[in-house]
């Protein structure tokens, strides 16, 4: 291990981040997507420095295959685009790089400053950058390059003992970003992680604050989720932890009245995660983030979904109040859905569809009701009778 030095504000020489070689975190070079490592040496090779960042490295240093690959640079975004004709500036507030490559998409990045706290949208250095992220687990930097990977504050320590820290303060971490409480359940409930008791607590005090977040970033956690393969327990332990009564609310509550629910959701949900783990429905799901999955590929999410419409629909279906004529019924199990999947503001498309193949698969559509029969009036059946009696009397004469 080497330490790393950087310029301080004052131009002198800081030690800032340990640094270790590949015989000292083992990561796998064969794991690393060839892509983002050409990413990094195109960067590099036009001055700049480059790194692999967050959720992948952790992933690597756990012997994992990423599913993406996120890239943190001090080029800006309009250096970056210049650099790589195959991408596009995303953001309003804080812009991000998109570069295509072989049908996958890596999200480009530049350092973040401290100026303006840890969710403003100012450009700095990459020891601002580390502070401005949410646990040390994910705030480890690795060069596919060099093969060295930088740790500012102990995220390889924490990693190895099983252990999720919190790196901004914890009075204003969940209150300044209230979804970073469902990243972080998620990254424990996935690899059995502890928390510390300081932590428990500031979530438990925060869980409320999901209340204000929109529906869209609630739902792109919610497709992370099920596209995960682990949907299944970070579910419980989003339970387990009082953040579900706030993330969806009407499943936490289903899952409180009734036992049958429960194990039949879960039992879908493990169904479920066995889909998302088969190499198919695998490299589609890595092909594109979980935003790119929401805003252009309703493909993807029609047969996720359908796994909680199917809990819903059942339940539904069996109510003596619902219409019985189908479009009507349609219609009334369409906006229960919505309410059962509130917040979430799932694509109307999609939704339908996932609605229309678990009727069809379930036969859960009610049968259309029987006309009834027009009660013949006493002159009209005598006129029927008059009539077949005057086409006997015809066919008589005709054989005649």
């Amino acid at each position: 291990m080497r330490i790393r030095y950087f310029r301080n504000t004052k131009g002198g020489l800081q030690a800032k981040a340990r640094v270790y070689d590949n015989t000292e975190h083992n990561i796998d070079p064969s794991l690393v997507d060839r892509d983002a490592s050409a990413i990094v040496k195109r960067l590099v090779s036009h001055g700049f420095t480059a790194y692999i960042v967050g959720g992948a490295v952790r992933d690597l240093l756990l012997g994992k295959r990423p599913k993406d690959f996120d890239i943190v640079t001090d080029a800006l975004p309009n250096r970056i685009r210049k650099i790589f004709s195959n991408s596009r500036i995303i953001g309003r507030r804080f812009k991000l790089v998109h570069i295509y490559a072989n049908h996958k998409i890596f999200e480009v990045s530049t350092f973040r400053s401290l100026s303006t706290g840890t969710i403003g949208n100012e450009y700095g250095t990459i020891d601002e950058d580390v502070q401005r992220r949410d646990f040390t687990i994910n705030a480890l930097y690795y060069d596919p390059l060099t093969f060295e990977l930088l740790d500012f504050l102990g995220g390889l320590e924490d990693l190895r003992a099983n252990r999720l820290k919190a790196i901004i303060p914890l009075e204003k971490i969940f209150r300044e970003d209230p979804v970073r409480m469902i990243r972080g359940v998620k990254y424990a409930a996935v690899n059995n992680f502890s928390f510390s008791f300081a932590l428990r607590f500031a979530i438990h005090r925060d869980a409320a604050l999901l209340k204000e977040v929109s529906s869209s970033r609630l739902a792109e956690e919610f497709y992370k989720i099920i596209a995960s393969g682990k949907s299944a327990i970070i579910i419980q332990w989003l339970d387990r932890y009082k953040l579900l009564q706030y993330f969806l609310p009407e499943v936490s509550n289903s899952l409180r009245r009734s036992k049958d629910f429960k194990d039949t959701f879960f039992q879908h949900l493990e169904s479920l995660d066995a889909l998302a783990r088969t190499p198919e429905d695998a490299s589609l799901l890595n092909n594109a983030s979980a935003a790119e999955i929401v805003q252009t590929d309703r493909r993807l999410i029609s047969p996720f979904v359908a796994w909680f419409v199917r809990q819903r629909l059942r339940d539904f279906a069996r109510r003596e109040d619902v219409p019985k004529e189908p479009p009507a019924f349609r219609q009334a199990a369409f906006a229960d859905i919505r309410e059962f999947l509130a917040p979430l503001n799932l694509p109307r498309v999609a939704l339908e569809e996932a609605m229309e193949w678990v009727l069809q698969e379930d036969s859960l559509m009610p049968a259309p009701p029987v006309p009834k029969r027009r009660k013949r009036s006493p002159r009209r059946k005598k006129s029927k009778q008059r009539a077949e009696a005057a086409h006997i009397e015809i066919s008589d004469a005709n054989l005649q």
